[in-house]
Parts: C-alpha cells; sequence; structure tokens
C-alpha cells in the first residue's frame, strides 16, 4: 500500500516536472530563446515610438532579422540588432539604418538602406555598429512644433473661443452627459479588442506589402484586359456571326443524328466485318501505298507524251489445257503480306515478273506463274511479231463499221489489241 502511495506521488512530480517544463517551451520557443543571431548595434539619436522587441529588419523588403533589445544613451540610444546567420553575408559593411513605420499609427521596423553608387564588396561582420539612422516624423514632434504655434495665439482670442464654446455646451449638460456615457459604453466594448484590432493593423500592413509588390503585375493584367475587351468589341459583328453559325450547325447536326439515328446505329453493325478485315490486312497498307507511288512514275511512262503506249506480250503455248481436276475455289487465307511491294523485283532493264501463286484450286501449270518477257513494239511497215501490214488493213476495215468511220481514220490501238486476240495471244498493259 504504501509503495503504490509512493508510486503515486512520484508519478505527480514527474507530471508537475513535465507540465512546468511544457509551459517553459512553449514560452522559450514563442519568444525564440532558441534561434540563433549575429548581433549587430545601431546607434541611432531616439527610437521613437512603437519599435517593440522582436520588431523586424528588413533589406529591400526582404526580413533579414529582429530587434532584440535598445537602451536609452546619453547621446540617444543603442538598438541591438540580431541577424539571422544565413542572412548577414548578404548585407554589405557601409549599411545604414532606418527606423520606419509600417503604417501611419503602426509598429516601426528597422529598414537596413544600402548606399547608392558603387557598393561595398565587403560584407557586415558580427559585432558591427551601424550610424546615420534615421527617424520618420511621429506625433510627438508634430506636438512639440505645435506648442510654439499655440503660445502665440492672443489670450483674448482664446478667451473668446472658450466662450462660444461654453454657450455652445450651456443647457446641454444631460445629452453631453449621454454622449460621454454612450462613448465611455463604446469604450469598455473596444478597450477588451484592443490587442486584436493592433494585430488586425500589423496584418494589414503585411497585406499591403503584398499588394505593393503584385500590383504592377495587377495593373498589367488591367491593362491586357482593357486591349481584349476592346478587340472583342471591334469584331463584335464577326464574334455574332461565328455563335449564329455554330448554333446553325448545331441544329443541323442535331436534325441530322436524329433523322439519322437508326441508320448510323445499323451501319455500325454491319461495317463490323468490314472493319475486321481491314484491322486484318492492316499491316499490308503502308507497302501498298509504297508500291503505288513507286508505280507513278511507271504509270506516267505509259502515257507520256499525252500517248499511251503498250507491249503486248505473246504466250508460245499454253502448258495445258483446263481439266476436271482444276476447280476454281477461293481460299486464299494466308494473312497480310506485303509479297513483293513496295518493291517489286522488276523494272524496266529486267522487265521479269511472277504472279503469286495463290489458293485458287489450280495447282498444275497451265501458264499460271510462269515467267513473261516483253516482245518487240509494233510497226506499222513491214512485218513484226504482231502481224503483216495486210492483216492490220484487214482488221481496219472490220473495225470501222462499228466504229462508224472509214478504214483509214481507224487508229492503231484497234488493230494493235485485235491481232494478238485474233491470233489467241494475251494482251497486257503496264
Amino acid at each position: 500500500m504504501k509503495r503504490a502511495l509512493l508510486n503515486a506521488r512520484l508519478l505527480g512530480i514527474v507530471f508537475l516536472a513535465m507540465l512546468v517544463g511544457g509551459v517553459y517551451l512553449t514560452y522559450a520557443i514563442f519568444t525564440k530563446q532558441f534561434t540563433d543571431y549575429e548581433k549587430i548595434t545601431l546607434e541611432t539619436s531616439s527610437i521613437g515610438l512603437q519599435l517593440p522587441v522582436r520588431a523586424d529588419i528588413k533589406m529591400r523588403g526582404v526580413q533579414v532579422g529582429e530587434v532584440l533589445d535598445y537602451e536609452a544613451t546619453v547621446d540617444g540610444a543603442t538598438v541591438t540588432l540580431g541577424i539571422y546567420p544565413d542572412q548577414i553575408d548578404t548585407i554589405p559593411a557601409d549599411v545604414t539604418g532606418s527606423i520606419v513605420p509600417k503604417t501611419l499609427f503602426g509598429e516601426k521596423y528597422v529598414s537596413l538602406v544600402i548606399p547608392d553608387g558603387e557598393q561595398d564588396t565587403t560584407k557586415l561582420q558580427a559585432g558591427a555598429t551601424i550610424s546615420k539612422t534615421q527617424v520618420s516624423t511621429e506625433v510627438e514632434k508634430v506636438l512639440s512644433d505645435l506648442y510654439p504655434l499655440l503660445e502665440a495665439v492672443q489670450p483674448a482670442d482664446i478667451n473668446t473661443t472658450l466662450t462660444a464654446l461654453a454657450s455652445a455646451l450651456e443647457g446641454r449638460g444631460d445629452k453631453l452627459g449621454d454622449s460621454l456615457e454612450t462613448l465611455d459604453a463604446y469604450l469598455k466594448r473596444l478597450n477588451p479588442r484592443i490587442p486584436e484590432l493592433v494585430e488586425d493593423l500589423r496584418l494589414t500592413s503585411d497585406v499591403s506589402d503584398i499588394y505593393n509588390e503584385i500590383l504592377p503585375e495587377v495593373g498589367e493584367v488591367l491593362e491586357n484586359t482593357v486591349t481584349t475587351t476592346g478587340t472583342l468589341e471591334d469584331r463584335e459583328a464577326k464574334l455574332n456571326a461565328l455563335f449564329r453559325d455554330v448554333a446553325g450547325f448545331s441544329n443541323t447536326a442535331r436534325t441530322f443524328l436524329a433523322d439519322n439515328e437508326d441508320n448510323i446505329v445499323r451501319l455500325g453493325s454491319l461495317s463490323t466485318q468490314t472493319l475486321r478485315v481491314l484491322a486484318r490486312y492492316s499491316p499490308e497498307f503502308p507497302c501498298l501505298a509504297g508500291g503505288i507511288v513507286k508505280a507513278g512514275k511507271l504509270q506516267a511512262e505509259a502515257f507520256r507524251n499525252f500517248q499511251l503506249h503498250i507491249v503486248l506480250e505473246t504466250l508460245p503455248r499454253q502448258p495445258r489445257p483446263y481439266d476436271v481436276n482444276d476447280r476454281p475455289r477461293i481460299a486464299e487465307n494466308r494473312g497480310p503480306t506485303c509479297l513483293n511491294l513496295p518493291t517489286p523485283p522488276w523494272s524496266q532493264a529486267n522487265p521479269v515478273r511472277r504472279i503469286p501463286d495463290f489458293n485458287d484450286g489450280v495447282d498444275r501449270p497451265t501458264g499460271k506463274g510462269t515467267d513473261r518477257v516483253a516482245t518487240g513494239y509494233l510497226v506499222r511497215d513491214g512485218e513484226s511479231s504482231q502481224g503483216t501490214t495486210g492483216e492490220f488493213d484487214l482488221y481496219r476495215e472490220l473495225l470501222a463499221p462499228g466504229l462508224g468511220v472509214t478504214p483509214d481514220q481507224v487508229g492503231d490501238l484497234g488493230p494493235l489489241l485485235m491481232g494478238p486476240m485474233a491470233r489467241g495471244s494475251e494482251v497486257s498493259m503496264r
């Protein structure tokens, strides 16, 4: 029992010690007891009013330290400045000080002023002394300057003023008392709020500094807004026309979609199989497009000088005729393949081609897949492998009635195509 009581007392003592330590730690953190400073002495003729301990020390608007202490001297006052260790290297040695207020009636802060012209390259050292401090004009200075003026006023004038004031207040004691009571009530309600008011004024000063920094940007934004608004005003007609066109297009699109809703859905359903085939063979598209592009020169060559140029090829003979074993079918399902595209293995210098062997039901040679070599061109006079001149005259006479012209007006193309057909040859163009 005694041991439990002793433990309880010991825990109580520990709790009280922790409580006191927590209060002290809170106070030390709030008063910045653990903050390190580089101390600088500031000599001034006076510090004026509203320069509290922990007041800001700023250089070019950036806080670089805090006021640690101040004391009166014979020549004025000495202020101990605490500069942040990481900021002291940014302050030149020839810096001067100025005690200025944040607002008209607000607290003051120490502003470090860098002299104009060429700056000193040496930096401010701990323990240095700053002089030539300026103090802004305060209310007490105004009152001290006003006192000689009041002494210069004539007593008769003061008497007249006081008499007029007494006449104005005569018989109004009750109203004046009520006014004073009302003022007293306001002051009683206002006095507890004085610390909050002071804090609001301090925060107002900070907000004013922020506004002072961003006002140029705000002005630029407003200027750009005016320019944009002017541009929109100048192009009001075009803008309204654009809105009308967009509205009209929207109405047309809505009507089109409403009228063709079922057709669009049906198109998507019917396109499924087609799109699947296109998706399957999509790897062939690049080589197909490349082959078309490369074939452009050959196509242009076929129509050079605005004339059609063809090459007739004859087959010597067909290895065999079709028989009952040849059963045509559409069974080609090898999948996407570029074969010889986009660069087929033939050219004008080597015009040998081979037709791909498709799975079409004909497996034994019938002329399919055989090599073909271009023959010579047709000549008008004389004799060539395509026929004689007499044969071509006969073909012209046969073609003339169908064309509605005389045999002499039939061109060379008709007999050129009809000759191989009459001989059982194959005609190809390339």
